[in-house]
């Protein structure tokens, strides 16, 4: 039994979509480095413009003050950051608010840094053991300018992570074009032997060339499904594809292929990106079962392994040298997009192993990250 770790629940609560990019750390130092900038950038104005042209200001006068623009700075640098990481979390993810409108986005990038000051000033000042009242009336000014400052910086973050959402938004598309194109690489052959085997089976075996019809059918309902729904698609979708897949070539091969699907049917709702396990199954049978007089055997299985979906599909065919030295030139093609589309949506945590297996087989191991971490049963 694998239980959640705290470390594993906050890493989900931080996944992807509910946090800026890059260790959660790393985005605590760029707060704590930024805010520090902006302490030091205030400390020369302040000086510069504070009564202190004609005078040398001492060492003294310099930290004095650029501690206390420091402290306030870091309280307003991690309240808004944590104000951004709540809200960002409320609204759904990153995803939802990139579909934000205008006057959305506009409200969230702006009231939010101005809440921001509103809680960090003070709090900075009750840090440094200031009055925060006798403070705002002698310089009333300075919670403007702060507030103004804040909105300046996230005005330009804003357009990064605009350009940002941009590039995510062309990435997408380009992982749709690379799905319809590697669809476009399976189904043409796959589509003209099952029709000619219908055609072949309507004379002797009218019944199995249905049969065979229908599962061909629900073959192609899933796969264009796969593709209207990519973003949305679960391992159990994959696995209504690859179940089709097989019921067509189980009537081809007739008794020369079994199968077996061993997937709890409590990971059947994990996202898996689409055509990511028929591929690997369809090189199961072509290169390591349909060669062999007898057949043989394919293995689908999932579990959870330390936090990470493990799927892995094995064959006792012919073994990973003869499938190679049997294999066309242009082989090799599924399994690189794959590993592709692993890195455009999961990094890379996620991976894909094709190894051998004694006494002969194939074994390919599809290893993703998963988003929420769940108790292996």
């Amino acid at each position: 039994m694998h239980r959640v770790t705290l470390r594993e629940s906050c890493r989900a609560w931080f996944s992807q979509g509910n946090r800026p990019a890059g260790p959660v750390w790393l985005h605590h130092v760029w707060t704590l480095a930024f805010s520090a900038f902006v302490a030091a950038m205030l400390t020369v104005f302040a000086i510069a413009f504070g009564g202190h042209a004609g005078d040398a200001p001492s060492i003294a006068i310099w930290w004095h003050t650029f501690r206390a623009y420091a402290v306030v700075s870091v309280c307003i640098g991690f309240a808004i950051q944590w104000l951004f990481d709540g809200a960002r979390w409320l609204a759904g993810g990153r995803e939802r608010i990139e579909r934000f409108g205008l006057a959305a986005r506009v409200l969230f990038f702006a009231g939010i840094p101005i809440v921001g000051v509103v809680i960090g000033w003070p709090l900075g000042m009750l840090v440094l053991g200031e009055p925060v009242g006798e403070l705002l009336e002698g310089h009333p000014s300075i919670l403007l300018n702060s507030v103004l400052v804040s909105l300046v910086i996230t005005f330009v973050f804003y357009q990064v992570f605009a350009a940002r959402a941009r590039q995510t938004q062309a990435e997408r598309r380009a992982t749709e074009a690379q799905l319809k194109l590697l669809q476009g690489q399976i189904e043409p052959h796959f589509l003209f032997n099952t029709l000619a085997n219908v055609v072949g089976l309507m004379d002797r075996d009218a019944p199995r060339a249905k049969l065979m019809l229908e599962s061909f059918i629900d073959y192609l309902r899933s796969s264009f499904g796969g593709l209207r729904h990519a973003e949305r698609h679960t391992l159990g979708d994959e696995l209504a594809l690859v179940e089709a897949y097989l019921r067509v070539i189980g009537i081809r091969m007739d008794d020369r292929l079994r199968w077996r699907i061993d997937v709890p049917e409590a990971l059947r709702a994990l996202p898996l990106p689409a055509l990511t396990l028929q591929p690997l199954v369809e090189n199961a049978i072509v290169h390591g079962l349909e060669p062999q007089v007898d057949g043989g055997t394919v293995t689908v299985a999932a579990a959870l392994e330390g936090g990470r979906l493990r799927v892995t599909v094995q064959d006792d065919g012919l073994g990973l040298g003869a499938a190679q030295a049997r294999r066309s030139n242009g082989s090799g093609t599924a399994c690189r997009n794959i590993r592709e589309r692993l890195l455009q949506s999961h990094g890379p945590a996620a991976e894909l192993r094709i190894d051998g297996i004694e006494p002969h087989g194939v074994r390919a191991t599809l290893v993703l990250p998963l988003a929420r971490p769940l108790a292996s049963p």
